[in-house]
């Protein structure tokens, strides 16, 4: 038969799994952040270095069928960053909505957690009352 701590065992087990849960959700967000930024870094670096290759053909540096295919195979590289980055950031979003409603369930969990405690010492209370009582009339 389960006693009454029972229950609360059991949902501070519960705690236990939601933050877990809570924290594996904030290290991926961390994980696709980095990501992210490595992506926008990149994508910064191509930037610089198409406008330093645009100012090197300006200046008579570059020929001009190399500096096409230059563009090209930047092009592409740029495409596949920002491809890249815009899903992260999808990613990243939907794992935020999840950390919201994981949130959300970890406070649950630790009100009724709050709750069993609150009515385990009312329930103490009530039994030391009454075993007062029945020495006082025994």
């Amino acid at each position: 038969m389960n006693g009454p701590g029972h229950a609360e065992k059991t949902i501070t087990q519960l705690v236990r799994v939601a933050r877990a849960n809570v924290e594996e959700i904030k290290a991926r967000i961390a994980d696709l952040e980095a990501a992210k930024n490595s992506a926008e870094t990149s994508l910064d670096w191509f930037e610089q270095a198409i406008r330093a290759e645009e100012t090197a053909k300006g200046e008579g540096g570059v020929v001009a069928a190399e500096f096409v295919r230059f563009l090209e195979g930047a092009a592409e590289k740029r495409t596949a960053l920002t491809s890249t980055r815009d899903t992260l950031i999808g990613e990243i979003e939907t794992l935020r909505g999840m950390l919201g409603e994981a949130y959300a369930e970890l406070k649950k969990l630790e009100h009724l957690v709050d709750i069993s405690r609150r009515t385990t010492v009312r329930r103490e209370k009530r039994i030391s009352s009454l075993r007062l009582r029945s020495r006082g009339a025994a």
